[in-house]
């Protein structure tokens, strides 16, 4: 009897779409030069998302009252405005040396969750930049966003740090923070197109002072055969004597020189408020190199 030929197979997952937040301020550069750096090198797509949070004008409240005509002269200014602010956006994505879209939805805050997560998941990664810093508010930062697409998508987010001026760093080495998690697993997986491009990986185990579980393996060996059946040469280490699990991670970064941070992201819903995990936090309020996180 003869064999059936081999089903072909893609060697490994491929991007191939990036969403890029965009609103306005002036992160947007660092947020398109990033999508245009990884774009550029996958041959991928860049598909902008500008969120528009219309305002909520309150009619006929006593302590609130607006005529209706002074509520319509507010909200055609404000639709000049992000009329101007879109064109700009397209003034300068139109610079891009990969092909590119923009997609614009005016929207209220309660439907931003919902936007951003089915726009996330028909694209392989989503760039947005730290959105939290300690001290005051960083209204352009959009934590709503950074947050649906990280819990409601499925999808991979890629956090650019918050410096400047903004540095395109290598990818070449990449730190993976390792937990026996679905977590944790899902980001390498989303992570695997970085990770098999990188001349080095490294996967860094941050220990808490339990006894490992009596395998007779190495904790991460399941972690370096899987790896290794798809190209990927890992390094394991463990990082013992730390009190706190993220600046284990960002001195080892430091260390290493890494370009990239892997992780996990951590967190769950209270009443539609996401109560994120402290090292997904510390990641998205100070990560000093990009991270690619998954939920």
């Amino acid at each position: 009897m003869d064999r059936p030929l081999p089903l072909k197979m893609r060697a490994g997952v491929m991007i191939k779409e990036i969403i890029v937040h965009l609103d306005g301020t002036p992160d947007d550069e660092a947020r398109i030069a990033y999508a245009e750096y990884l774009a550029a090198a996958r041959g991928a797509h860049i598909r902008g998302l500008y969120c528009v949070l219309l305002p909520e004008i309150i009619l006929n409240l006593p302590q609130y009252a607006i005529s209706r005509d002074v509520a319509s002269e507010q909200m055609a200014q404000f639709k000049a405005q992000v009329d101007k602010t879109e064109e700009a956006l397209r003034t300068r994505l139109d610079r891009l040396s990969v092909p590119y879209d923009l997609r614009r939805f005016d929207i209220l805050a309660g439907g931003v969750e919902g936007i951003v997560a089915n726009q996330a998941r028909t694209a392989d990664l989503m760039v947005v930049r730290t959105p939290y810093r300690p001290g005051f508010a960083m209204p352009g930062r959009a934590p709503e966003i950074v947050e649906a697409a990280l819990f409601g998508s499925g999808r991979g987010v890629f956090v650019v740090p918050d410096e400047e001026p903004v540095r395109i760093r290598p990818l070449d080495t990449v730190l993976v923070a390792w937990t026996d998690s679905r977590e944790a697993a899902n980001a390498v997986s989303r992570a695997m197109p970085f990770l098999q491009a990188a001349t080095q990986v490294v996967a860094a185990m941050v220990e808490d002072g339990r006894p490992p579980e009596a395998t007779g393996e190495e904790p991460g060996a399941d972690l370096a055969r899987y790896l290794d059946r798809h190209g990927v040469k890992v390094e394991l280490r463990h990082l013992r004597e730390w009190r706190n699990a993220s600046e284990a991670l960002f001195n080892e970064a430091e260390r290493l020189g890494a370009g990239l941070l892997v992780a996990g992201a951590y967190g769950h819903s209270r009443l539609r408020e996401w109560v994120l995990g402290g090292v997904t936090r510390d990641i998205l309020t100070r990560t000093p190199i990009p991270a690619l996180l998954a939920h």
